[in-house]
């Protein structure tokens, strides 16, 4: 219990001493936390001052900004304006300059085409000159043949009226050639009497038959008749041959029917070979 008492003692000595340190220390710091908190007050003055006077200033910054950023948005909705209308004047015009574009190609395929069209009128111009032309030369030479044509119409008038006279001659003759002939009982055929076709007479071959038979262009109202012989001849192209010798058989008005005579055949018998009467005797007379 002594010894307690001593070590409690002895421990409120020791806490006595600190609490005294404490004391002497925090009595020693005190006036220099005073200074500092006195300098920290001025200092905090100043800094409020150096505030207020930089709010001052960023007010001032402010309200310049401000006015500066309305006049910026001024400037750039005057800008927005005027960029909305030259882009819209850029559109029109891009659009005006492919419509001009369009109408210069079409101006420049309706001058093509009308440069073609002339050229087209051109050669037809110059073709209706030449034909003009040709057709004036031929029109000089029908006015020429018209004029010589009507000359030989005027001389044919005069030989048809000679003609009339003696063909009207010539019936009248004939008409009394016949009623003589009647009054004898004779029929007026001379080709009867002489046994030969008649003179002049001239035909063709129109059909080729089997076994050497042939159709001729010329019949009963021409003189001919059954027996009559007749000579073929061809003629081509500028030449004349004997092809032979054909003997009438049958007769129509218009045509008749006859054989080819072998005994006189030179060549092979053709359609459009002629028929015609040679009378040998006429051709051997001097």
């Amino acid at each position: 219990m002594k010894d307690l008492g001593r070590l409690l003692i002895v421990l409120v000595f020791i806490v006595s001493i600190v609490f005294m340190s404490f004391a002497v220390v925090l009595y020693a710091t005190h006036e220099n936390w005073k200074k500092k908190a006195d300098a920290l007050t001025v200092e905090l003055q100043s800094k409020e001052k150096q505030l207020k006077d930089l709010e001052k200033a960023k007010s001032a910054l402010e309200t310049a900004l401000k006015l500066e950023n309305e006049v910026l948005t001024a400037h750039r909705n005057a800008l927005n304006t005027k960029t909305e209308s030259l882009l819209k004047e850029n559109t029109e015009l891009v659009a005006e300059n492919a419509e001009l574009q369009k109408n210069l190609q079409n101006e420049v395929a309706a001058t093509a085409a009308a440069h073609e069209t002339l050229g087209r009128l051109r050669d037809r111009l110059d073709g209706a000159s030449a034909a003009l032309f040709k057709a004036q030369q031929q029109w000089s030479a029908m006015a020429s043949e018209l004029v010589q044509t009507i000359d030989q119409v005027h001389s044919y008038a005069l030989q048809v009226t000679t003609y009339q006279s003696v063909s009207a001659q010539l019936a009248k003759d004939y008409r009394n050639v016949v009623e003589v002939l009647k009054k004898h009982n004779l029929k007026p055929e001379p080709s009867i009497y002489s046994g030969q076709p008649p003179a002049g007479i001239c035909g063709i071959i129109t059909v080729v038959r089997p076994k050497g038979m042939v159709e001729i262009s010329v019949g009963s109202d021409s003189g001919i008749a059954k027996g009559h012989q007749l000579d073929v001849v061809r003629n081509r192209e500028g030449r004349s041959a004997y092809v032979g010798k054909v003997e009438v058989i049958e007769t129509a008005p218009d045509k008749a029917v006859a054989k080819v005579l072998a005994d006189y055949r030179r060549g092979t018998v053709q359609v459009a070979d002629e028929v015609q009467y040679i009378d040998v005797n006429e051709i051997a007379a001097p």
